[in-house]
């Protein structure tokens, strides 16, 4: 779709040339690889399933806020779930609460009283041991009872809010003291003195992921005698947007799958949007993941079990379709389905671990390592995925695109560490821009298309560029006596009612666009562009490391190219492209292309065949900003921002939304949550599990099936591995260079991780960690160097080596 010119030499060798020269500032292999969130940590693991620890009063008030009748009356259910956690770890260790979402109660009888319950709990078991293993205590909630009790229409999120607050309530008196024993309660003593309520972190998915989001104002307004417990990480994963929320004041991941089958409006982007700018000055960043091939149930391995929740029709998610994408779900049983062992995990469950569990040991645990599967900075390169290799999909349909094609990172900085330049704005969302000079655009098409979603078309602005929000003005009409489809006050461009990804066959009939927020419309059939002037005063970026724009693409205006053939399930064969350009003080320019790998797939088209597997949502365009200080423009002094569309050797046509322009990721590192768990060794106590149990038998209460790390759920408790001796130093046996790789091998006994770093020689450059893996008694590391000399630091022993 390039448009047509007579001069083709120049600008192709233009073309090449700055690709060769944006290859070249690429950045090699990073010394610091982050830790791999898959790896095992020191601790063994100890788990109590069922977990008994008390009762709850649910009640939850009618739509009309009075009282409930019938199912949904008030009741009390026990307080019930699983819990891991290393009970060989010396001091407090961080709580993690786990909330799945809506299903069915059992597998055989009926609700509230099953002849056996479903146990959605341990579906997480994958999440929970991984935790534990490194110092973390993991409760997931068990709701089979709840859900026959809540409320149709408030969908039990206020019988939600209460249940995690009640967990945490009990947590917090079983680390005061033993919890007597008796038919509700089998934890006693196990936990007295373990927990460090300082960090603690939640987890919900699908009506989970709504419930873990509305506790975060619930935990932050709870009434006395009720607890405010000080949360340091949420994430919704799949979730539902029942109560249209906001949140602030946390660290908030929200994470969702191109091939969801059950939340298929994908409404964690709207939870994201909306999250962004509800507090000013609010110092905690925002994460959104959007993931191809993933569907919503095989996050649980108990819901694996019961089927496949995507459109088997579908293009890309049908797992019976032959170019389907698919991540495979885990290799559970029936009598497995509650275990984490890592080898029934599947490539989805994989995925899941790597993301969740970096993000807890990043904000919860305060290890800045983790930032990067954070940020999305992994994908610099152009080809490294933004999970670690370990989690990359290994069946057929999985590698059917690269890895790193797969997630999608956008990371809104917190405000000390981001300097907001386009962004619409309530009153002046054409003209004025975040720092507050004018907004200039020409060339620009009318976004709004004949026959779309949107009826009577808008007249043109001056501009050209339009502003939309998608967000309707009622939620679910019908519920209110509406009749028609769901409108916003602006909505944005969309299809029409039946095409595909019309409203006419979305969940809800909500809008195809699901980033529910402002933003910009922009479409163009000839050469346009948008900039805006950056006063001196906000011209000083060298404090930040990237420049990063939020873009969806509407994959169903005739003006982006076709989506037929393989780019159906294949999205980098449609991908749109511009050109982002900064200009200092002096008429310097840089100028990048949008839809470069490097910067990530935001401008990829949607995967999908059908409807509900069809979606616009804004991802992170991340551009790092030293690609412009190479090019010459002064980053102490940039003075202009410009968005150039349809040029030479670009798409000549296109629509996409923008959003969210934005300098950001403070250079010296984020300052949130900077304070690491301690490394404490394990303690070689008697084995947790014999513990438990024993105290169990001795009161004559319920007893605890607690395995051993990795082993089946069906297999007996165990004692689990003696822990290595505390006290230990590993050693450097060999240091070897290659193709200028450096290999390192050592010997150890110790259980901790070990720290190994390299330094170059002569430079005033920090000293970089090397991932270390550990096999047995010996372990090893490796890192990709530029020549030169470098110390190599292992515990107290130091080696110098040259690399040529």
């Amino acid at each position: 779709m390039n448009r047509p010119h007579g001069e083709l030499v120049t600008p192709a060798l233009k073309a090449l040339a700055l690709a060769l020269f944006l290859a070249v500032l690429a950045p090699a292999t990073s010394l610091a690889a982050p830790p791999d969130p898959l790896d095992r940590g020191p601790y063994t693991v100890t788990t109590l399933d069922p977990l008994k620890i008390g009762t709850v009063d649910l009640q939850e008030p009618n739509a009309a806020g009075g009282a409930t009748t019938g199912t949904a009356a008030a009741a009390t259910v026990q307080l019930r779930g699983s819990i891991y956690y290393p009970a060989n770890r010396a001091s407090g260790s961080p709580v993690i609460v786990l909330v799945h979402g809506n299903h069915s109660s059992c597998d055989t009888g009926s609700a509230p009283n099953c002849t056996a319950f479903k146990r959605n709990d341990r579906g997480y078991a994958y999440l929970g041991e991984n935790l534990a293993s490194w110092g973390y205590t993991v409760a997931s909630i068990d709701q089979d009872q709840l859900m026959y009790y809540q409320d149709g229409t408030a969908r039990g999120m206020h019988q939600r809010r209460i249940i995690i607050a009640a967990m945490l309530d009990k947590l917090w008196d079983a680390n005061v003291a033993p919890i007597p024993m008796g038919d509700n309660a089998n934890i006693g003593g196990a936990l007295v003195g373990k927990l460090d309520f300082s960090r603690v972190g939640l987890m919900g998915h699908s009506r989970g992921g709504d419930a873990v989001s509305s506790f975060i104002d619930y935990n932050r307004t709870r009434p006395a005698p009720g607890r405010k417990y000080n949360l340091r990480g949420v994430i919704a994963l799949a979730p539902v947007d029942y109560e249209r929320r906001a949140p602030y004041g946390v660290p908030y991941m929200t994470m969702f799958g191109y091939c969801e089958g059950d939340v298929t409006n994908l409404q964690g982007a709207r939870m994201f949007e909306r999250s962004q700018y509800i507090a000013p000055g609010d110092p905690f960043p925002r994460i959104q993941v959007s993931m191809l091939g993933v569907n919503h149930n095989w996050f649980n391995s108990v819901w694996f079990a019961d089927g496949d929740d995507a459109t088997g029709t579908d293009t890309a998610c049908g797992t019976s379709q032959p170019n389907n994408i698919r991540l495979s779900g885990g290799t559970y049983t029936a009598a497995t389905r509650g275990s984490g062992d890592p080898a029934l995990m599947g490539d989805q469950e994989k995925a899941g671990l790597a993301l969740m569990g970096s993000f807890f040991r990043r904000y919860v645990g305060g290890d800045v390592a983790f930032d990067p599967y954070m940020t999305g900075e992994l994908g610099e390169d152009g080809v490294s995925p933004q999970i670690p290799v370990s989690a990359c999909p290994t069946s057929p349909s999985g590698t059917r695109i690269p890895c790193a094609e797969r997630n999608m990172v956008t990371y809104f900085a917190e405000p000390a560490a981001r300097r907001d330049v386009l962004r619409p704005e309530t009153d002046t969302p054409l003209t004025v821009s975040a720092v507050g000079t004018a907004i200039t655009g020409s060339g620009f098409a009318n976004p709004y298309q004949a026959g779309s979603g949107i009826s009577p078309i808008p007249p043109t602005t001056a501009g050209g560029f339009d502003w939309c929000n998608p967000e309707p003005i009622y939620f679910t009409p019908s519920s209110l006596g509406f009749s028609g489809l769901p409108t916003a006050t602006k909505g944005c461009p969309l299809p029409a009612a039946s095409a595909l990804g019309g409203q006419s066959g979305t969940r809800e009939n909500a809008p195809v666009n699901h980033s529910y927020g402002m933003q910009l419309a922009l479409a163009w059939e000839q050469p346009a562009s948008i900039a805006t002037r950056i006063p001196a005063a906000s011209g000083d970026v060298r404090g930040f490391k990237t420049l990063t724009l939020g873009a969806g693409v509407n994959f169903f205006d005739t003006r982006n190219p076709p989506r037929t053939g393989d780019a159906v399930w294949n999205p980098a064969l449609t991908t749109q492209d511009f050109s982002i350009v900064l200009v200092d003080k002096n008429g310097n320019t840089g100028t990048v292309a949008a839809g470069s790998p490097r910067y990530g797939n935001a401008l990829h088209q949607t995967t999908g065949s059908t409807t509900a597997r069809t979606h616009v949502v804004l991802n992170a365009i991340r551009v790092p900003l030293q690609d412009f200080a190479a090019q010459g423009v002064d980053l102490a002094n940039v003075r202009k921002l410009e968005l150039k569309f349809g040029e030479l050797g670009k798409p000549a046509t296109g629509s996409i939304q923008l959003s969210d322009v934005r300098f950001q990721e403070a250079v010296g590192g984020s300052a949130v949550y900077t304070d690491k768990l301690a490394d404490i060794p394990p303690t070689t106590a008697p084995a947790p599990a014999a513990t438990v149990k024993t105290a169990a038998a001795a009161t004559g209460g319920t007893r605890a099936t607690a395995t051993e790390l990795g082993a089946p759920a069906s297999a007996p408790a165990t004692t689990g591995a003696v822990a290595k001796p505390a006290a230990c130093s590993p050693t450097l046996k060999s240091a070897t260079v290659k193709a200028r790789t450096l290999v390192l091998k050592g010997a150890t006994t110790c259980a901790s991780p070990i720290r190994v770093t390299v330094a170059r020689v002569g430079k005033a450059s920090k000293s970089k960690a090397l991932r270390v893996k550990v096999a047995g008694s010996g372990w090893t590391a490796s890192a990709k160097l530029a020549a030169g000399r470098y110390k190599v630091t292992v515990a107290a022993a130091t080696r110098v080596v040259t690399v040529r």
